[in-house]
């Protein structure tokens, strides 16, 4: 999603999902949930995963009806808590705090041409993969948007290999360097964050399913 009308309709109609799922687990459970999550497994195969003290767990179909079928349970709690992790992984303070790292640095002047150029674009992938992270329809846990995600951390990732490449030589003569430059390259690696691999969900989806509030076929 890029801003305007259609997102701003997409975003609201995500949000009264949401809040006819609360009513509907709600109805169903007898009590209403902790929390209510959106998810979409696939491109348009939404369903609602709502979560409840003991903790005990309820998955709802698009048409808000309790899911009886343990596959489409499964499926949900896994893209779920892969959602969860990848939540906390991608954190877009610390993105924005590294590309104000380069920036500093780049004020600063004096570093070779090849060195500014791969940090400039360093810069730029941090501050796209925030701006990913920030977007309101992330509330939605998309699997469709992991791949996305993924792909835009690569981008990073790779970026900054580049750096690092294009900066070996400013290493073997830091003892030369001048101290403020040392000082802005250290800000810089200490801000970037390391690459991290998606955890697998699995083990917690089967937790879900096994306390599921109604009855599963099969």
């Amino acid at each position: 999603m890029t801003g305007g009308p259609p997102d701003e309709a997409a975003l609201r109609a995500l949000v009264e999902g949401l809040g006819a799922a609360r009513d509907a687990a709600t109805a169903i459970a007898g009590r209403p949930p902790l929390g209510v999550r959106a998810v979409e497994s696939a491109h348009g195969r939404r369903s609602y995963l709502c979560a409840f003290e003991g903790p005990s767990f309820l998955c709802l179909d698009a048409g808000l009806a309790a899911a009886r079928d343990p596959r489409q349970v499964r499926e949900a709690a896994a893209a779920s808590l892969l959602w969860e992790q990848l939540e906390s992984l991608i954190d877009s303070a610390s993105l924005r705090d590294l590309a104000g790292a380069i920036g500093r640095l780049l004020a600063r002047g004096g570093d070779p041409p090849e060195v500014a150029e791969t940090l400039e674009v360093v810069a730029a992938r941090a501050l796209e993969l925030a701006r990913w992270r920030d977007d309101p329809a992330r509330a939605l846990a998309s699997v469709p948007e992991l791949d996305r995600a993924t792909a835009l951390q690569e981008r990073l990732v790779g970026a900054y290999r580049r750096f690092l490449r294009a900066s070996e030589p400013l290493v073997e003569v830091q003892d030369r360097l001048d101290e403020g430059l040392v000082e802005a390259l250290g800000d810089v690696e200490r801000s970037a964050a390391p690459a991290a691999a998606l955890p697998e969900g699995e083990d917690g989806a089967d937790q879900m399913v096994r306390a599921h509030i109604t009855r599963l076929a099969g």
